[in-house]
Protein backbone atom coordinates (compact mmCIF):
# COMPACT_ATOMS: atom_id res chain seq x y z
CA UNK A 1 0.00 0.00 0.00
CA UNK A 2 1.64 3.33 -0.82
CA UNK A 3 1.41 6.59 0.98
CA UNK A 4 -0.66 9.36 -0.16
CA UNK A 5 2.12 11.86 0.40
CA UNK A 6 5.94 11.68 0.64
CA UNK A 7 6.98 12.49 4.35
CA UNK A 8 10.49 12.35 4.23
CA UNK A 9 10.50 16.01 3.24
CA UNK A 10 12.09 17.86 0.71
CA UNK A 11 15.25 19.56 0.67
CA UNK A 12 17.18 22.61 -0.93
CA UNK A 13 19.77 20.63 -3.99
CA UNK A 14 21.61 23.76 -3.62
CA UNK A 15 23.94 23.63 -0.31
CA UNK A 16 23.74 26.94 -0.08
CA UNK A 17 20.04 27.83 0.63
CA UNK A 18 17.70 26.58 2.91
CA UNK A 19 14.10 26.02 2.90
CA UNK A 20 12.47 29.11 5.05
CA UNK A 21 8.74 28.86 5.87
CA UNK A 22 7.25 32.31 6.42
CA UNK A 23 4.33 33.07 8.42
CA UNK A 24 3.14 36.72 10.09
CA UNK A 25 5.29 39.60 8.99
CA UNK A 26 7.42 37.16 6.97
CA UNK A 27 4.92 37.00 4.57
CA UNK A 28 5.70 40.54 3.42
CA UNK A 29 8.73 39.56 0.81
CA UNK A 30 9.65 43.96 0.78
CA UNK A 31 10.20 43.36 4.20
CA UNK A 32 11.90 40.52 4.34
CA UNK A 33 14.24 41.14 1.10
CA UNK A 34 15.63 44.15 3.09
CA UNK A 35 17.55 41.42 5.46
CA UNK A 36 17.60 39.00 2.70
CA UNK A 37 18.09 40.24 -0.71
CA UNK A 38 18.42 36.49 -2.11
CA UNK A 39 14.70 35.77 -0.98
CA UNK A 40 12.73 33.78 -3.88
CA UNK A 41 9.01 32.05 -3.40
CA UNK A 42 8.94 27.98 -3.54
CA UNK A 43 5.47 27.34 -2.85
CA UNK A 44 2.29 28.52 -0.79
CA UNK A 45 2.22 25.86 2.14
CA UNK A 46 0.98 24.85 5.74
CA UNK A 47 2.26 23.87 8.56
CA UNK A 48 -0.18 21.75 10.72
CA UNK A 49 -1.54 21.29 13.92
CA UNK A 50 -0.12 24.85 15.06
CA UNK A 51 -1.72 28.23 14.94
CA UNK A 52 -0.48 31.84 15.36
CA UNK A 53 -0.41 34.03 18.80
CA UNK A 54 0.57 37.17 19.79
CA UNK A 55 2.69 35.85 21.77
CA UNK A 56 5.61 38.17 22.17
CA UNK A 57 5.48 41.65 22.65
CA UNK A 58 7.58 44.29 20.73
CA UNK A 59 8.21 47.80 22.20
CA UNK A 60 9.56 49.23 19.00
CA UNK A 61 6.28 47.92 17.08
CA UNK A 62 3.77 49.04 20.57
CA UNK A 63 2.21 45.53 20.43
CA UNK A 64 1.99 41.86 20.06
CA UNK A 65 4.11 40.23 17.31
CA UNK A 66 3.10 36.38 16.08
CA UNK A 67 4.56 33.10 16.89
CA UNK A 68 3.60 29.87 16.34
CA UNK A 69 1.98 27.56 18.96
CA UNK A 70 0.89 24.24 18.93
CA UNK A 71 -2.89 23.27 18.43
CA UNK A 72 -4.15 20.15 17.06
CA UNK A 73 -6.10 20.36 14.11
CA UNK A 74 -4.62 23.59 14.17
CA UNK A 75 -3.17 25.10 10.62
CA UNK A 76 -0.71 27.92 9.97
CA UNK A 77 -0.50 29.40 6.49
CA UNK A 78 2.57 30.54 5.09
CA UNK A 79 4.90 30.28 2.29
CA UNK A 80 8.11 28.70 1.61
CA UNK A 81 11.02 30.85 -0.08
CA UNK A 82 14.70 29.70 -0.38
CA UNK A 83 17.04 31.77 1.52
CA UNK A 84 20.84 31.98 1.29
CA UNK A 85 22.48 30.57 4.36
CA UNK A 86 24.72 33.20 5.18
CA UNK A 87 21.34 35.63 5.31
CA UNK A 88 19.75 33.45 7.54
CA UNK A 89 22.24 34.32 10.12
CA UNK A 90 21.74 37.83 9.55
CA UNK A 91 18.17 36.72 9.79
CA UNK A 92 18.86 35.10 13.37
CA UNK A 93 20.49 37.99 14.68
CA UNK A 94 17.27 40.43 13.90
CA UNK A 95 15.21 37.45 15.36
CA UNK A 96 16.38 37.41 18.92
CA UNK A 97 18.10 33.93 18.10
CA UNK A 98 21.46 35.04 20.02
CA UNK A 99 19.17 36.10 23.24
CA UNK A 100 17.30 33.33 23.43
CA UNK A 101 13.99 35.01 22.51
CA UNK A 102 13.28 33.42 19.15
CA UNK A 103 15.01 29.74 17.72
CA UNK A 104 15.10 28.80 14.28
CA UNK A 105 13.50 25.27 14.09
CA UNK A 106 13.24 22.96 11.34
CA UNK A 107 9.31 21.66 10.52
CA UNK A 108 7.81 19.82 7.90
CA UNK A 109 5.53 21.84 5.85
CA UNK A 110 3.15 20.53 3.37
CA UNK A 111 2.23 22.34 -0.41
CA UNK A 112 -1.03 23.01 -1.95
CA UNK A 113 0.16 19.79 -4.09
CA UNK A 114 0.92 17.79 -1.30
CA UNK A 115 4.60 17.60 -1.34
CA UNK A 116 5.96 17.98 2.29
CA UNK A 117 9.09 20.00 2.61
CA UNK A 118 12.06 20.70 5.27
CA UNK A 119 11.94 24.25 6.41
CA UNK A 120 13.08 26.29 9.10
CA UNK A 121 11.05 28.73 10.86
CA UNK A 122 11.19 31.48 13.77
CA UNK A 123 8.78 30.99 17.49
CA UNK A 124 9.52 32.38 20.61
CA UNK A 125 11.19 30.20 23.43
CA UNK A 126 9.26 31.66 26.19
CA UNK A 127 5.87 32.47 24.99
CA UNK A 128 4.13 34.93 27.38
CA UNK A 129 0.79 37.24 26.75
CA UNK A 130 -1.28 36.62 24.45
CA UNK A 131 -0.72 40.52 23.79
CA UNK A 132 -3.29 42.89 21.77
CA UNK A 133 -1.13 42.79 18.40
CA UNK A 134 1.06 46.14 16.96
CA UNK A 135 -1.19 47.32 14.43
CA UNK A 136 1.99 48.03 12.34
CA UNK A 137 2.94 44.43 12.58
CA UNK A 138 -0.37 43.79 11.35
CA UNK A 139 -0.41 45.76 8.45
CA UNK A 140 2.77 43.97 7.54
CA UNK A 141 1.01 40.67 7.77
CA UNK A 142 -2.41 41.71 5.85
CA UNK A 143 0.10 43.12 3.02
CA UNK A 144 2.20 39.83 2.68
CA UNK A 145 -1.44 37.59 2.84
CA UNK A 146 -2.82 39.41 0.56
CA UNK A 147 0.73 39.77 -2.06
CA UNK A 148 0.59 35.92 -1.84
CA UNK A 149 -2.50 34.82 -2.02
CA UNK A 150 -3.32 33.21 1.74
CA UNK A 151 -7.04 32.53 2.09
CA UNK A 152 -9.39 34.96 2.17
CA UNK A 153 -11.01 33.73 5.42
CA UNK A 154 -7.35 34.43 7.06
CA UNK A 155 -7.08 37.83 5.69
CA UNK A 156 -10.21 39.19 7.17
CA UNK A 157 -9.91 37.45 10.47
CA UNK A 158 -6.38 39.57 10.29
CA UNK A 159 -8.20 42.69 8.79
CA UNK A 160 -11.40 42.62 11.77
CA UNK A 161 -8.77 42.31 14.53
CA UNK A 162 -7.11 45.73 13.26
CA UNK A 163 -9.92 47.27 13.11
CA UNK A 164 -11.15 45.74 16.59
CA UNK A 165 -8.13 47.21 17.99
CA UNK A 166 -8.02 50.51 16.49
CA UNK A 167 -11.85 51.14 17.36
CA UNK A 168 -10.97 50.36 20.61
CA UNK A 169 -7.93 52.60 21.21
Amino acid sequence: MSADYDTGGKNPENDNVIYYFGYGSNLDEDYMRQWTPSLKFVSLARLPNFEIQFRKYSTDLEGGISSIIEKPGGMVQGVIYTIEKSEMEELDVLEDVPLGIYKRETFKVITEDGIWYNADLYRVVTPKGPFIPSIKYLGYMIKGAKAQGINQPWIDYLEALRTEIIQAN
